[in-house]
């Protein structure tokens, strides 16, 4: 301001950071950092959409035309609203860039905090989310845990070949004038054309097939599931490519990992009810949650690097154990799995067919789990000392023995 040049610092952490160390800033070019909302942080400009529609299929513009309708009537729970970032693997990365040129731009932050996008002569490279901007309330995540989640399940996926096209994530810091934030940083998502809530799916499972092809939908719902997702609604999953098939790219996975006794906010909105996902699963599909399987005791030594809590990565290993049973072994729909996760909405204070399961499952490996309530009057699982009395393996066989006999019943 006043022609007195602003500064900015941005470090990266993380076995994920590699990405960000060996990003050139091309052209002679400069790092600009801009506040935006959490709608641009991924995809083009709102002035930039005339073009892009240009070259979409006809029923996909007409999706479009039709969900920007005025009055049109979408509810949703917007919980952590962040974009987010990709690297590769490497230990630690200190890039300290000299900046002339940051840009503040005004943003409703509300419960979605703050989005800072990376710029690179105007062109967006990157999207940082601060720690401090995470207003989602969620009894089984605690807000500022949610950048160690982003990496987590960015990892989750690129352990599966990134199957469900997550983007790569790191926590980082970044340092603006003289105030400095820990958050997450995750590559720019481009060749977006909108988020799914502004595309209806077709209901007709072929022509749904399509639109998104069911091995790419069931490869989203399998990390959703595997990493008990507490945030999935039809605002943070991104559709790209003009073209169809369209593909997916999900975001914004800071309510994810919940201690394994607190599974009853577990949401899938955005996929639950399409009609891909209520067929038998495809080969690949079956394969992806075998092999997921495999790899598990790799993942969770990552996520312990992270330091993730071991209470979240009991989550992720009974959550990927009835994944191998249900969809690898047994076959059965994804979407069918997830109705077991989720509470059913019509009687919400009761527990899910999932958390009745753990709570057979952990008294029986010694720990004691108690069902109480919370302040709404549902249903609530309850243990002492953060479950220190659990006996992870036995609970981990038991569970999964239950699984085997119980998932076709």
């Amino acid at each position: 301001r006043g022609g007195l040049g602003r500064t900015a610092t941005f470090v990266c952490h993380g076995p994920c950071s590699g990405v960000f160390g060996s990003m050139r800033v091309a052209d002679g070019g400069t790092l600009e950092i801009s506040k935006v909302h959490r709608k641009d942080a991924h995809g083009p400009d709102a002035e930039d959409w005339p073009e892009v529609l240009e070259g979409v299929t006809p029923s996909t513009k007409k999706a479009y035309d039709d969900a920007h309708k005025p009055n049109r009537g979408m509810h949703r729970c917007n919980t952590v609203g962040v974009e987010t970032f990709d690297g590769q693997r490497r230990e630690t990365l200190s890039d300290m860039v000299h900046e002339d040129g940051v840009r503040p731009v005004t943003l409703d932050a509300g419960q979605t905090g703050t989005v800072y996008a990376l710029e690179v002569s105007g062109e967006k490279v990157a999207v940082f989310k601060p720690r401090e901007g995470e207003h989602f309330s969620r009894k089984s995540v605690p807000a500022g845990e949610g950048h160690i989640r982003e990496e987590a399940v960015y990892l989750v996926d690129r352990l599966t070949d990134s199957r469900a096209g997550g983007p790569v994530t790191s926590r980082a810091w970044i340092q603006v004038d003289d105030k400095t934030m820990e958050g997450s940083v995750q590559a720019y998502m481009s060749d977006v054309i909108g988020f799914i809530e502004d595309f209806a799916m077709p209901r007709d499972a072929c022509v749904a097939d399509e639109f998104v092809r069911q091995e790419a939908a069931e490869a989203l719902a399998l990390l959703d599931l595997r990493v008990l997702n507490t945030d999935r609604h039809p605002g943070n999953l991104l559709l790209l490519k003009h073209s169809k098939p369209h593909g997916l790219g999900p975001i914004d996975h800071g309510c994810c990992l919940p201690p394994w006794w607190l599974l009853g906010e577990a949401n899938f909105d955005a996929w639950l009810e399409w009609p891909q996902l209520q067929r038998e699963p495809r080969e690949s599909t079956r394969q992806l949650a075998l092999v997921a399987y495999e790899r598990l005791p790799k993942t969770c030594d990552m996520l312990r690097g992270l330091g993730l809590p071991e209470a979240a990565i009991v989550t992720l290993r009974l959550c990927t154990a009835l994944v191998k049973v249900a969809v690898g072994e047994l076959a059965v729909p994804v979407g069918w799995i997830a109705s077991l996760v989720c509470r059913d909405p019509v009687a919400f204070e009761e527990l899910s067919w999932l958390e009745k399961q753990v709570q057979i499952s952990a008294t029986a490996a010694g720990c004691a789990v108690r069902c109480g309530s919370n302040d709404r009057g549902d249903a609530e699982l309850e243990v002492d000392d953060g479950g220190a009395a659990l006996d992870a393996q036995a609970f981990l066989r038991h569970i999964e023995e239950a699984f085997r006999a119980q998932v076709r019943t």
